[in-house]
């Protein structure tokens, strides 16, 4: 009898013991620091495509800088929420009464507003445009709105400016406001939560550089992967009315998707990335703007079928014509997930579109397996003095970027690692500082 009892005990406690380890696997899921990048603004895409964010949550910047009275300069973060997305929802409160080209003398009087004291500056990766910078922040300035910029300036003891800076020929326009009032995000800024990294902006031959000071701390990251189904996806971009024919060639190393011979999609098995090409439109001229280049490629990127909770904006090639998208995890950009770590959407004038793309992406942050959950990083200086030690030439390294590195992790093939490192745009590509000194 008591043997009967036992065993009536066994699986009511085994289930009570599977309940608690759901729920605190739920809770480390949702209090994971990386959640936040994951937005709740959405909007429907085609039909079959997932939901994705809207385009003012896209072309948003990806870094917040603060300099005190006293000049210093530290990257402002929030594991917990987006800071950057605290200035757009202020900034969206304020009202931009009108915008002015500032006369700017020198390189040297460029840089001083931009690491002017008492001041935030929110860096994008690339340049966009005023007209961008209506969507992104609901402001309604009419001059101006093809000009390009890739810093706001907002100076904290002037109630009535924010200036957008243009690295390429030191270009400054100011912004007449009303309403600009700061209290709501500085309150956000005195949390606990808000964690500091000491940096310096450097304005030079026409581009500003971020350079990390100090070393660095950061974390480790995993992630479960999403893949999406090659044959779903050549649907969806073959054969989105639903009355063409989609034929498949299977090759040793690619399958490839066409719709007689105006469309074809190439997926690499082993790589599992996309090359789309849609030759429709081929032989029509057509004169995009820059901003309707960005526009357009975002309604593009909402076709793919892309999970986009963390993607923005990251640049613009002008030698292909490509804008360039990016996942980003709080702020800080992957590298790795395809060739070029990258979703390219190319627009030619000549009538040809091209996108390049990975099945894979990020679904849910997940407890790491890495034994170190932070690593230190050294200076970005530190790595530049190694690259030069190790006789790479000073001129030939391009930027230097604090990013993370996609890896399939060991233990689970469901399962990505992000490794913090450093990555350096040398020879056309970005490479991790540390393959660069290991000549790898």
């Amino acid at each position: 009898m008591t043997t009967h009892k036992f065993r009536g005990l066994i699986l009511p406690i085994i289930l009570i013991i599977l309940i608690v380890l759901s729920v605190g696997l739920s809770m480390y899921i949702w209090t994971n620091p990386a959640r936040y990048e994951r937005e709740n603004k959405v909007s429907t895409t085609s039909s079959g495509s997932t939901l994705t964010r809207t385009i003012d949550d896209i072309y948003l910047p990806t870094q917040l800088i603060h300099t005190d009275a006293a000049g210093k300069q530290t990257l402002l973060l929030n594991k917990s929420v987006s800071l950057v997305e605290q200035f757009k929802a202020q900034i969206s409160k304020w009202d931009a009464r009108s915008i002015s080209k500032v006369r700017v003398t020198s390189a040297k009087s460029y840089a001083a507003l931009l690491n002017g004291q008492d001041s935030y500056v929110l860096n994008f990766p690339d340049s966009v445009t005023v007209s961008l910078f209506n969507t992104t922040f609901n402001q309604q300035l009419k001059n101006f709105r093809s000009s390009e910029f890739s810093r706001i300036v907002i100076p904290i003891n002037d109630t009535n400016h924010l200036y957008l800076l243009n690295d390429n020929q030191h270009q400054i326009y100011s912004v007449r406001l009303k309403k600009k009032s700061l209290k709501s995000v500085q309150q956000f800024l005195q949390a606990d939560k808000v964690t500091t990294i000491a940096v310096k902006m450097t304005y030079t031959n026409g581009a500003t550089y971020l350079d990390y000071t100090q070393p660095v701390k950061m974390q480790h990251y995993s992630y479960l992967m999403n893949k999406l189904a090659a044959s779903e996806l050549a649907n969806r971009l073959l054969d989105a009315d639903g009355n063409s024919t989609v034929s498949v060639h299977n090759h040793k190393d690619s399958q490839e998707y066409t719709t007689g011979s105006f469309k074809r999609m190439t997926v690499n098995k082993q790589l599992g990335t996309v090359y789309f090409e849609d030759y429709s439109d081929s032989g029509d001229t057509r004169n995009l703007s820059f901003t309707s280049q960005l526009k357009k490629s975002y309604n593009q990127l909402t076709t793919l079928g892309v999970p986009m909770d963390n993607i923005r904006y990251y640049g613009y090639d002008t030698t292909s014509s490509s804008v360039i998208y990016r996942s980003y995890v709080e702020g800080f950009p992957i590298f790795n997930q395809t060739e070029n770590g990258d979703v390219r959407i190319q627009m030619t004038a000549n009538g040809l579109d091209r996108y390049y793309f990975s099945l894979y992406s990020l679904q849910v942050p997940v407890p790491t397996t890495s034994k170190q959950q932070t690593v230190t990083l050294p200076s970005s200086s530190s790595v530049l003095k190694q690259l030069v030690a190790a006789g790479y030439k000073e001129n030939k390294i391009g930027s230097i970027e604090l990013g993370y590195q996609w890896s399939q992790n060991k233990s689970s093939k469901l399962v990505i690692d992000l490794t913090p490192t450093y990555y350096v745009y040398y020879n056309n590509a970005w490479r991790t500082y540390t393959s660069l000194l290991s000549g790898s």
